[in-house]
C-alpha cells in the first residue's frame, strides 16, 4: 500500500482539515491520523497520534464512549470504524516514557489535587509537564476514580489503568492514596501548603430514590455494589437480582451479578432501548451473557420477605411522551398496569452526584460552582472540575475537564507568582516508547469463562488493526480532480453521498459543461460547495486523479 509521509505532515493538516471524528472528540484527538498509520503498520507513529492529546489512552482504548465513532462517516456505509478498538490495540503494544529533560524547568510552585480520577491524573500529567509540584490526595486505596472503582475489571483491567497512572507518576506527580479530603486532611490545609488547589473529587454520592422497602437488607447501591468487586471482593448477591436504571453502570451491574453467580438478572430501565445512553454493542455484550432488559417500567415500592429481606419489586408500566429537561421522552405511567417482579435483590443504579459537604462543610456551597473559563471557584487559587462540577459524564469528557483546569492554574499562578505562563504542554514526539507485545498475542484473553478479573473483549490483532484502519475515509480533506489523470470511471460520482461530483463534456470549443449523458462525459469535476469532504472519492480513485492539497503520497 502507498505509505503517507511522516506523522508531523498528517497532524498538521488536522487544524485545516479536521475531521467529524477529531471535531466530536472531546480533546481532539487526531483519530485520522493513527487510523490511517496503523492501517499502513506504522504503529510507533500512530500510537504517538493517539497518545499526545490523551495521558489516558490505555483507559480510554477500553471504556472510552468514543463519541468518535458516534460521527464516523463510515457508519453511513456500513458500520463505523473500531476507533477505541484500534487505540486499545496501539496501547497495549506501546507504552510511553516521557524523558526526563523534556518537561519544563521547576517552577517551586506546587498544586494540589483532591481526586485520582481521569480529570484528576488528566490535570496532573499537564501541570507536571509545565514544571509545577503536584500533589494528588485519593480517597481510595487505589487510583483511577470512577475508571477503578465503577467500571469493572472485565471491561477495563487494573493493568491498563496501572499504565497510566505509572505513567503519570514518572513526570514526578506524588499520588497519596487512602488520605481522605476533609476527614484526614482539610482542605483548609491545602491551601496553607500549596499555591493552588483543584478539586477534582468526582460524583461518588448515589442517588437515594424515595422508594418504600429501600431500607430493606439486599437493596443495595450500584456504585458500592461494583466498587467491592472492582477492588477485589465478592460482594453478597441473590440469586434472583433486580438491576433498576438504564446506564452504563446499570449495565456492569448485572453483568457483574451474573458472575457472582447469579441466575436470573433484569435489568429494569423506565424508557426504551432508542432512549438509553449505552453503546448497542454494550446492550448487546449484556444480552448475551445472559441479562434480560426490560423496558419502559419504572419501580414502586421493594416488597418485603416479612423478614426484613427483599422478596420482590413492584412496577409500572410506562408509555412514551412529550420530551423533559433532557429532551428524551418522559415516561407517563399506564393506570392499572402494575405487576411484581420476584426477586431477592435490588440494586440501584440511578445515578450518582457530587459530594461537596464530605470535601469541605464550609465551603461547600461555592466549591461546584465555577467560572466558566477558567474553572476557578469564588476562592482565590481553589479550581474545581470534572464530574465533581458537571455531574456524571464519561471518561474523555472528565479528562477534557481536567486538562482546562490544569492550563487554567498554570495561568494563575503565572499571573500571582509572575513566572512564564505560556501554556506549552509537551508534545507527543518528545516520548520515548517501549515496544511491548500486546495482550492477543500472547493469547492471555481467548476466553469463555464469565468472571471478574477477565477482560471479555480481545486486543485486536496486527492483521486485524491494519484491516480496520484501511477502512478509514480520510473525512476531513478536501478533494480535487486532476483533469489529466481523470479516466471517467465513474467509480467517485457511485459513492460520493451527496451529488457534489458532477459529469463533464466537451463542447464544440473543448470547454468542459455539465452533461447527463454517460456516454458524453470526458472528466468529473467535484463542487467544492457542496463537498461534506467525506473522502470516499480519494479512497476509491484507481488512477489518482483525485488529490488533496499538501497531500503526497510515496511508492
Amino acid at each position: 500500500m502507498p505509505k503517507l509521509k511522516a506523522l508531523e505532515q498528517l497532524t498538521a493538516w488536522k487544524e485545516r482539515y479536521p475531521a467529524p471524528c477529531q471535531a466530536a472528540c472531546p480533546v481532539h484527538t487526531d483519530v485520522r491520523s493513527y487510523v490511517t498509520l496503523t492501517a499502513q503498520g506504522d504503529f510507533s507513529d500512530a500510537y504517538l497520534a493517539a497518545r499526545g492529546p490523551n495521558p489516558l489512552a490505555s483507559i480510554c482504548g477500553r471504556a472510552c464512549s468514543a463519541p468518535c465513532e458516534d460521527v464516523c462517516t463510515r457508519g453511513e456505509m456500513d458500520k463505523p470504524i473500531r476507533i477505541r478498538e484500534l487505540k486499545r490495540f496501539l496501547s497495549d503494544r506501546y507504552e510511553s516514557r516521557v524523558a526526563p529533560v523534556e518537561p519544563a524547568p521547576a517552577t517551586g510552585l506546587s498544586v494540589a489535587i483532591v481526586g485520582a480520577g481521569p480529570a484528576g491524573l488528566a490535570a496532573a500529567h499537564d501541570l507536571a509537564l509545565a514544571g509545577h509540584a503536584v500533589t494528588i490526595y485519593e480517597a481510595s486505596p487505589e487510583s483511577g476514580g470512577m475508571a477503578m472503582l465503577g467500571v469493572p475489571r472485565f471491561r477495563l483491567s487494573a493493568e491498563a489503568i496501572q499504565r497510566d497512572v505509572d505513567a503519570i507518576a514518572a513526570l514526578g506527580v506524588v499520588i497519596q492514596r487512602g488520605v481522605r479530603v476533609g476527614t484526614d486532611v482539610t482542605l483548609e490545609a491545602l491551601r496553607d501548603r500549596h499555591n493552588a488547589l483543584f478539586v477534582a473529587a468526582g460524583a461518588m454520592r448515589p442517588n437515594v430514590p424515595d422508594l418504600p422497602g429501600r431500607e430493606l437488607e439486599g437493596v443495595v447501591q450500584a456504585l458500592d455494589f461494583l466498587r467491592e468487586a472492582n477492588l477485589g471482593g465478592r460482594p453478597a448477591c441473590g440469586e434472583r437480582v433486580a438491576v433498576i436504571g438504564g446506564g452504563y453502570t446499570a449495565m456492569d451491574a448485572a453483568r457483574t451479578a451474573v458472575r457472582l453467580g447469579a441466575r436470573d438478572v433484569r435489568v429494569f430501565y423506565r424508557r426504551t432501548r432508542s432512549e438509553s445512553e449505552v453503546h448497542d454493542a454494550e446492550l448487546d455484550e449484556t444480552v448475551r451473557e445472559g441479562v434480560k432488559i426490560e423496558y419502559l417500567v419504572s419501580p414502586l415500592k421493594v416488597v418485603g420477605d416479612g423478614r426484613g429481606g427483599v422478596a420482590g419489586m413492584e412496577f409500572m408500566r410506562n408509555r412514551l411522551g412529550e420530551p423533559d429537561s433532557s429532551g428524551r421522552p418522559r415516561p407517563v405511567a399506564i393506570p392499572g398496569s402494575e405487576f411484581v417482579a420476584p426477586v431477592d435483590m435490588v440494586v440501584l443504579a440511578i445515578g450518582q452526584a457530587a459530594d461537596p459537604e464530605d470535601v469541605d462543610a464550609k465551603l461547600a456551597p461555592v466549591l461546584p460552582k465555577v467560572d466558566r473559563d477558567n474553572l476557578m471557584t469564588e476562592v482565590p487559587g481553589v479550581f474545581a472540575g470534572g464530574d465533581f462540577v458537571t455531574g456524571p459524564s464519561t471518561i474523555i469528557e472528565a479528562v477534557a475537564h481536567g486538562q482546562a483546569a490544569a492550563a487554567a492554574i498554570h495561568r494563575y499562578l503565572g499571573a500571582t507568582f509572575a513566572h512564564d505562563a505560556d501554556w506549552q504542554p509537551l508534545p507527543a514526539s518528545h516520548m520515548t516508547l517501549t515496544e511491548k507485545v500486546p495482550a492477543s498475542e500472547r493469547g492471555l484473553n481467548g476466553h469463555n469463562v464469565l468472571a471478574l478479573d477477565r477482560e471479555v473483549e480481545q486486543t485486536l490483532t496486527r492483521r486485524e488493526a491494519m484491516a480496520e484502519g484501511l477502512r478509514c475515509l480520510y473525512c476531513g480533506l478536501v478533494p480535487e480532480v486532476t483533469f489529466d489523470l481523470c479516466t471517467a470511471c465513474q467509480a467517485c460520482a457511485l459513492v460520493c453521498p451527496v451529488d457534489c461530483i458532477i459529469p463533464l463534456a466537451l463542447d464544440e470549443d473543448g470547454n468542459t459543461r455539465p452533461t447527463e449523458s454517460f456516454r458524453d462525459v470526458v472528466v468529473y469535476k467535484i463542487t467544492s460547495d457542496q463537498c461534506i469532504k467525506c473522502g470516499r472519492c480519494f479512497g476509491v480513485c484507481p488512477t489518482g486523479a483525485i488529490v488533496v492539497e499538501g497531500f503526497t503520497w510515496e511508492h
